[in-house]
């Protein structure tokens, strides 16, 4: 902060002198502290708020009131989706905690995220993620994206730029803000709002959007954070449009080979050019990234269908199962084989997996103390699987493990009757679980 002087942002004062002023002000009740960033419609600085004492981000604007539109009006426009944002409430989704407006000037205040966004992955010869951290960050972006359409509010940017990997390796979608938010409102077919590179084919045909343009928007991130190429590279913004709409996009199999065949299925499918095509929603677009997650990380793990089915009949977990239902939700799980001493999930970590313990056993261990040991039939992840949630232990494979790892997302696209028998023996062993407080959940 530059000296000891903090002034005050008032509404009357000159908005774009106050925005290009290198000095901190103290912003109602928020301390500004440094810039992090400005773009065409405002600022974002880093705050700090003295009653919570917490960082904060603040992203200042300014309405602009029309002869056509009265300040009443955007005053309206501005709390109404403020209120939108507000509601999105996800682990994955930067947090909007205060929105203001005084007289010509507005502002929002959300979580601090300490980090970077995905553009420093993005450049062409900048540095990368691993494919299994693209796989994560784009699964956690799909179920962020498919619980904020749910609750009716639609993206219409999703860019590099507005998804944050903080330090400790969470993924954020951001700028949910509002000129972004669609609940409530309805948008004109006139306006095309996105950034070019990563609109939609209906975005630049201003035509009405839904959760596919913000999938396919998601792909197009997902494409040049395995590659370093954006999908139609061109310097002019006219023929960038021609090229989303008519021309096929470059398929990732052919720029890296090296990747799994299924990882760029799933990419194609996500930029077909007609929403139809695409997924439904982005939890069925989360399932199939963790197909392909798996595939990368466990690779090699891979037993028989009837030693599986054989080995899953004898476990109590699956009494009510017939060869039928296991068969089928095996499509939706993996067997995995862990040696003596190899961690299986840490103290932390984000999971939203159910296990089974088919052989062996696992050790649950909590600042360096066992707490208890789990042996074949035993079960944990309970509680992450109904709700993605950091890990309050660590298990440790004992000899000869073989786990059944199941995620949560892929259970829905089960049949209805073989998710009913699922449930009910996950709701009976959860029962179980809190009644002898087993510890590894």
């Amino acid at each position: 902060m530059a000296g000891d002087v903090m002034d005050t942002i008032k509404g009357d004062d000159n908005v774009s002198e106050i925005l290009s002023n290198p000095i901190p002000y103290k912003l109602g009740k928020y301390e500004i502290i440094v810039e992090l960033g400005r773009g065409t419609s405002g600022v974002v600085y880093k705050g700090f708020d003295p009653f919570v004492r917490r960082e904060v981000a603040i992203k200042v604007g300014w309405s602009d009131p029309t002869p056509d539109k009265d300040k009443d009006k955007v005053k309206l426009d501005f709390f109404t989706e403020a209120h939108a944002a507000g509601k999105l409430q996800h682990p994955n989704i930067v947090a909007l905690y205060d929105a203001q407006m005084e007289k010509d000037l507005n502002y929002i205040v959300m979580e601090y995220v300490k980090g970077e966004t995905l553009l420093e992955y993005c450049r062409k010869n900048g540095k990368r993620l691993s494919p299994e951290k693209v796989l994560e960050s784009m699964f956690k972006c799909c179920m962020a994206l498919d619980f904020s359409h749910r609750m009716g509010v639609i993206h219409r940017d999703i860019k590099p730029s507005n998804i944050m990997l903080s330090d400790e390796g969470e993924t954020k979608l951001m700028d949910f803000s509002v000129a972004e938010i669609t609940q409530n409102r309805k948008i004109s077919p006139s306006m095309i709002v996105g950034s070019p590179s990563y609109m939609s084919p209906e975005q630049v045909q201003a035509k009405e959007v839904g959760p596919q343009s913000d999938l396919y928007s998601l792909a197009a991130v997902m494409f040049q954070l395995l590659t370093g190429k954006v999908l139609f590279p061109s310097e002019n913004m006219k023929q960038t449009f021609h090229d989303i709409v008519h021309k096929t996009p470059p398929s990732l199999k052919d720029v890296r080979p090296d990747l799994p065949g299924a990882l760029s299925d799933i990419i194609d499918k996500a930029l077909s050019k007609n929403p139809a095509d695409r997924y439904e929603s982005g939890r069925t677009m989360a399932a199939e990234l963790t197909e392909v997650y798996d595939s990368l990380i466990y690779t090699g793990q891979n037993i028989s269908r009837d030693e599986k089915r054989h080995a899953l009949k004898n476990l109590k977990f699956f009494s009510a199962f017939s060869d039928k239902h296991i068969d089928e939700l095996m499509t939706v799980s993996r067997v995995l084989d862990f040696v003596l001493g190899e961690v299986i999930s840490q103290e932390g970590d984000i999971d939203n997996s159910f296990y089974i313990i088919m052989q062996g056993n696992a050790k649950v261990i909590k600042a360096n103390k066992l707490l208890v040991t789990l042996t074949q039939g035993d079960c944990f992840g309970e509680v992450g699987f109904l709700a993605p949630n950091t890990r309050t232990t660590t298990l440790i494979a004992g000899l000869n493990l073989t786990l059944l790892k199941i995620n949560a997302v892929r259970i829905e696209t089960l049949g209805m009757e073989c998710r009913m028998l699922f449930y009910k023996a996950f709701s009976e062993n959860l029962i179980y679980r809190l009644a002898a407080k087993n510890p590894a959940g």
